[in-house]
């Protein structure tokens, strides 16, 4: 049986690239199954920076990845009508992360928690 998911924002994948010790700490302690949105994949590419290439990949490699469906961007677009008024801050990438994890059933792993006022009690992981 597969490890349950956690999905994780782009601010952690971030983090790890840039060798935080506390975000290596946050998920070698994981029981569960890393998985991102593939929105997360579009950003984490074009803030590459050169001398990370080699770094990214290797991480893009062990990331479970979730394409966006019909289900999700439903639900993304729910969120945004949702929380447009009181959060106007928050974008597209993020509702659909939001939905993505909303939509597995999964924690969502971010230490931008303001942009997701859909989980209650969302606090940053490390």
């Amino acid at each position: 049986m597969a490890p349950p998911l956690i999905v994780l924002d782009t601010t952690v994948l971030v983090d790890l690239l840039r060798g935080f010790d506390a975000s290596r700490q946050f998920v070698d302690a994981l029981d569960r199954r890393i998985t991102c949105s593939e929105v997360t994949r579009v950003e984490l590419l074009q803030g590459m920076r050169p001398h990370e290439r080699s770094r990214t990949e290797r991480l893009l490699s062990i990331v479970h990845w979730v394409p966006v469906d019909e289900g999700i961007a439903r639900h993304a677009g729910m969120l945004g009508r949702r929380f447009r008024q009181s959060h106007s801050g928050i974008g597209a990438v993020d509702l659909i992360v939001a939905a993505t994890a909303l939509e597995l059933q999964a924690p969502l792993a971010t230490h931008n928690v303001r942009h997701f006022p859909m989980f209650k009690g969302l606090q940053p992981p490390y």
